[in-house]
Parts: structure tokens; sequence; C-alpha cells
């Protein structure tokens, strides 16, 4: 109860904190080109004009070679009093090297009559200009995107150090059953694991309202006091995606190749579909479905690994209800049948979460709580014949992530240049803190941790 207390303490300040206007996370893939220009569009048709000049700049930032992009940024500009910035994007366009003589003629004619700003009507006749020039361009690209590739390729490189109070989940009166019997539990307490990776992806555009994403990635843990969670993993993913005016939705696959250096390898495959439906312009219906199996690599040394290997299928339903430009609330519930080659590995999983997020200006805070449920079929007769294991978890989670580039950007006593705030731009980082609190049937499964996490990622595009 004191964990909630302090959440909905955190919850109200940050709620009432003092905050420019920015962008939404745009649904969870800010890298997505065509989707932030969909939101963009969807935000200028409900008048949202901050939003939209927000989000464009960013996309400029990160695509500072796409002419598109400050051609569109442009159109929204001239429609409000925002003459410098006219100017630095006309001065931008006409020295690209995708626009023939005769625009560029015609933009730095225009440049010139802003930058003279000798007159209202004289800025004004620039603006009617500009607008000319805009809906010119505009045409131009929209024919030409058709020629253009559809293709989008990119890579990741990535560290993250993560910080456990209690890593090998310790009971806390260090103590478990084996074979019915008490004993002393013993594992690592805390320690902390860095991991190095780097990812390779491709979004492919199928048309204006679908794309398919493809990346493989592979990574490296090494655990400072314990080695029980140092491995190498090779992961492969895709995603298709499809909208329409008021829909998305999702199909996901993923594989994943766990090499641990200890203990037996595994294996995992999961699939899922997702859809979010806009009930209304600021709320959200979310469903799923997802399937998935895991199986492990038994051998000598893990005579008993395949008695793990599991296989599921669940079901998820939630809310999203968005107010402000900052302000989302998520409210989730899911369900997860898990079945076992040993029936005393399977279980049922019901959880409840709810999720507040608030946009400031060097990136997203995020808050959480989850609740979950698991009750196994069968007891294990290695631990206990007489207790059929359960657990009760409490999660709760303070999550901070945005770019570099957001950080120059939301303070302004330091300048930095141009080139560097577009490299800052695709640095993106991410923290959190999270504390468990597992109450379970058998004794081993009694235990509280916390946990810490930092990640860098670079990206680049080709």
């Amino acid at each position: 109860m004191k964990k909630i207390l302090l959440l909905l303490i955190f919850f109200n300040a940050v709620n009432f904190a003092n905050a420019e206007v920015t962008y939404l996370e745009i649904m969870n893939n800010p890298t997505d080109l065509k989707l932030n220009l969909q939101y963009a569009k969807e935000q200028e048709d409900q008048g949202e004009i901050k939003n939209v000049i927000a989000t464009l700049e960013r996309l400029t930032a990160l695509y500072p070679k796409n002419i598109d992009l400050k051609i569109y940024l442009l159109s929204i500009s001239v429609k409000t009093d925002s003459t410098e910035k006219i100017i630095r994007l006309m001065n931008e366009i006409r020295q690209s090297k995708e626009i023939d003589d005769q625009t560029k003629k015609k933009v730095a004619q225009i440049f010139n009559d802003l930058s003279k700003k000798k007159s209202d009507p004289e800025k004004n006749k620039a603006r009617d200009e500009a607008k000319k020039v805009v809906k010119k361009e505009e045409k131009k690209r929209e024919e030409a995107t058709k020629e253009k590739s559809k293709w989008i390729f990119y890579q990741d490189f990535g560290w993250k150090a993560a910080l456990h109070s209690n890593i090998s989940n310790v009971s806390n009166t260090k103590t478990k059953y084996s074979v019915g019997s008490v004993v002393t539990m013993t594992g690592t307490e805390g320690d902390d694991v860095a991991t190095i990776n780097s990812l390779i992806g491709a979004i492919y555009q199928i048309d204006d309202k679908s794309n398919l994403s493809l990346s493989v990635g592979t990574s490296s843990s090494e655990q400072n006091r314990d080695t029980s969670d140092e491995n190498d993993t090779n992961t492969f993913s895709s995603n298709y995606s499809k909208f329409t005016e008021k829909n998305v939705f999702f199909a996901s696959y993923s594989f994943t190749d766990t090499n641990s250096r200890r203990t037996a390898d595994s294996f995992s495959n999961n699939l899922s579909f997702n859809n979010i439906y806009s009930y209304k312009e600021n709320q959200k219906i979310l469903t799923g479905l997802n399937f998935g199996n895991s199986r492990g690599n038994q051998n000598t040394a893990n005579a008993t690994k395949r008695e793990s290997n599991t296989w599921r299928q669940g079901y998820s339903l939630g809310y999203e209800y968005l107010f402000g430009a900052q302000h989302k609330i998520n409210l989730n519930y899911s369900y997860t049948d898990t079945h076992a080659v040993a029936n005393y590995n399977a279980f049922d999983n019901d959880t409840i979460s709810v999720t507040y997020i608030k946009d400031f200006t060097f990136g997203n805070l995020g808050l959480t709580y989850s609740y979950s449920d698991k009750l196994y079929d069968e007891a294990d007769s290695f631990v206990n014949s007489n207790i059929i294991r359960s657990d009760k978890v409490d999660n709760y989670t303070v999550s901070l992530n945005g770019n570099l580039g957001q950080v120059f950007r939301s303070q302004e006593k330091i300048k930095i240049p141009k080139k560097i705030e577009n490299f800052l731009n695709t640095l993106s980082y991410s923290m959190s803190w999270s504390e468990t609190n597992n109450e379970g049937s058998l004794l081993q499964h009694n235990y509280n941790k916390e946990s810490f996490n930092f990640r860098l990622t670079k990206r680049v595009y080709y």
C-alpha cells in the first residue's frame, strides 16, 4: 500500500509539472517515417499545428537529406506567423540538389523578400509566393515518390548496464523447499550485468498504408560477480503493419537463440497479432493474441531441461486515453495459458497493469504498476509434493526514454551545431527503475528485488 501511495504522489507531481507542449511517442515506433507522417497529417486535420511542427522538425533532424519533409514543414510554416522558420527552410531547400534550377531561383527570390522584412504587405506577398512553390513541389514529389526506393536500411549499436539487488531471487528467509524439507538457500544477490548488442534492420513501404520491417541482431552479456546470466544471444524479428483511418493492425514474429555459457541453451518463437482501434480522437481500444514456445538444449549436464519446454497462447485487452498533448493512460488485462512437458512447469497467468506516460521536451516519463497471479497445474515432487506452486507478483516501474537531441533542445543555455544535433537525434537513451515483490506458496518464491537499467543506442541509416 505504501508503494501505491508513493506512485500516486509521484503521478500527481508529474501531472502538474510545467513543460512545453511537444509531440507524443508515436505508436511506440518513432523511426517509422510513414507512421510519423500519418500522425502529423492527423494532427493537421485536428488543427494541432504545434504538434505537427514538432513532429516534422524531429523528422527533418532525423532525415536531414529528405527534401520532402522540408517541403511539408514549409507548407505548415507558411500558415503561421513563423517568418524566421520559413527563411531557414527556404535556405535549406534552395541548397538541395533534388530540385530544379527554376525552382531554386524562385525560392531564392522568396528568401530574399522575406529576409528584407520591409513591410507586412511585402511579407504577405512573399508568403503567397511560398505557397505556390510548396504546392508545385508537393505535386512533383508525389509523382516522384512512386519511382523512389521503398526500402529503408539501418543499423543499431547498443550498450546496456543492469544493476540488480537480488539477481538470483534469493528468498527473504534464505531458505527453500527441497524434496519436502526446508534447507538453506544460497545464491548471488547484488550484481550487475553489462550487455553490448548490434542489430541490422530494414523497413519496406508496401504502400501508403502498410509496411514490413525485418531485423537480425546479436548481443553478448557479461556478469560481474556470478556467471548464470552470461550469454550470447541471436535474434530475428519481423513485423507487418497496416493502417486505416481509425485502425492500426500489427502482426509480429520473432525467434531468439540464447546461448548460455554455463547452462543449457534455449530457443523461443513468438507470434503475436495486435490491433489498435481509435474509438474516439483521444480514446483507443487495444486487443491482442499471442502464441509461442520455448525449448532447452538438453544434454548430460542438463538432463532435465526438456521438462521445462513450454508452449503457450494468450490474449490481451486494453484501453488507452489521451488527454492534452502530453498525457496518456493505458489500462491492460492479459491472460496466458502455458503448457509444459512436465505439468509442474505449466501454469495460468492473469495480469493487470496501469501505465501513465507524460511527454517532456527531454523525453517520455512512464509510471507502471502491474499485478500478476500465477497458478501452476501440479506440485513438483522434487520441491514439495504437498504444495502446488502459486505466485502473486507486484511490480512498480519508473522509466524515462528519449534521445540526446531532445535533452539538448530542452534547455537554452548550451547551443550545439546542427551536425552534432543531427547525430544526437539518432542516439537514444532509456533508463528504468523497478521493484518486484513476489509472494509464493513455496519458500523459495518469496522474495523482493530491485533493478536499475540504463541503455544507449546509436542508429545509423543507409
